[in-house]
């Protein structure tokens, strides 16, 4: 059977969900990563080996991206994601950034669905290694040109070329979950935190499962976190409806946060003026009739 025979099945099998990604100061959805998996021939789904086993060289791997991309946009112009600002983040292996006229592809994918380009972002894997770091950072430019975020994704000690890579034009580091659940790798993670802050970019921890996690990458100063304990990965229905909640919450106590904020300045007031010795709130009080 041919490669493309073998893709189309492949892609036809193909579903895709979301998993959000927290900024760990207030644990709100940054954004969400769109995750791909296959289905077998009773529908169950499994993990994303046979996808990514299929990624054998640069074109099929963007072929099969963009399919991945347009099953997902789809699904976000329908539910309405962009009236949330709502950025979705991609998987795009290094070796199919380095396809001829990405840009202008990913372009055609995402303005036939009208959506801006700020609204999508790419992490780039290393899956095969990279030679041609000057070739990498003239296409990693011009994405980051064209209005793309961009991470660099599965981030360890021994990953080729990593110093070089972070001095590329990417917006983010994402630390592999080896590294995020490893104290030993403490070190490093602090490492890469201090490198970032020079570079304006973020820092994304994967894997985080516990509060114990959650507190150490804070305590490291990493920025954003993902991991089940947030959410797991989530069908579009399934997201809109955590997103809504979310939003929800989130009113509730900026409500809660104004009232306790508007009673501190009443009672700090009422003080102020029992400190100068009665003032406006007494005599107000037996304008009203309030004293004896």
């Amino acid at each position: 059977m041919s490669t493309v025979l073998n893709d189309n099945a492949l892609m036809a099998a193909i579903r895709v969900s979301y998993q959000p990604v927290v900024r760990l100061t207030d644990l709100g959805t940054d954004y969400v990563e769109v995750l791909a998996r296959a289905a077998d021939e009773d529908g169950l789904l499994h993990g994303p080996k046979r996808i990514v086993d299929a990624m054998t060289f640069g074109a099929r791997s963007m072929r099969l991206t963009g399919h991945i991309m347009r099953a997902a946009l789809r699904e976000y112009v329908d539910m309405g994601f962009g009236a949330r600002a709502l950025a979705f983040a991609f998987n795009l292996p290094l070796d199919a950034m380095m396809e001829p006229g990405l840009v202008g592809r990913v372009d055609a994918i995402r303005a036939k669905l009208g959506l801006p380009a700020r609204m999508i972002r790419f992490e780039l894997t290393e899956r095969h290694t990279v030679h041609d770091l000057r070739a990498a950072e003239a296409v990693i430019a011009a994405l980051h040109e064209a209005g793309y975020g961009l991470a660099l994704d599965d981030v360890t000690p021994d990953m080729p070329h990593l110093t070089a890579l972070m001095a590329m034009r990417v917006n983010a580091i994402k630390l592999d979950r080896s590294v995020v659940t490893d104290h030993q790798q403490a070190g490093f993670i602090r490492d890469i935190v201090a490198s970032t802050r020079m570079n304006g970019q973020a820092v994304i921890a994967e894997g985080i499962e516990t509060e114990a996690l959650l507190a150490a990458m804070r305590g490291l100063g990493v920025s954003h976190g993902q991991g089940f304990l947030f959410s797991r990965a989530l069908p579009a229905e399934d997201l809109h409806a955590y997103l809504t909640m979310e939003s929800h919450l989130r009113r509730q106590a900026e409500a809660t946060q104004s009232i306790a904020a508007h009673h501190a300045d009443l009672t700090a007031a009422l003080a102020l003026d029992l400190a100068r010795g009665g003032g406006d709130f007494n005599t107000a009080g037996r304008q009203n009739g309030g004293g004896l």
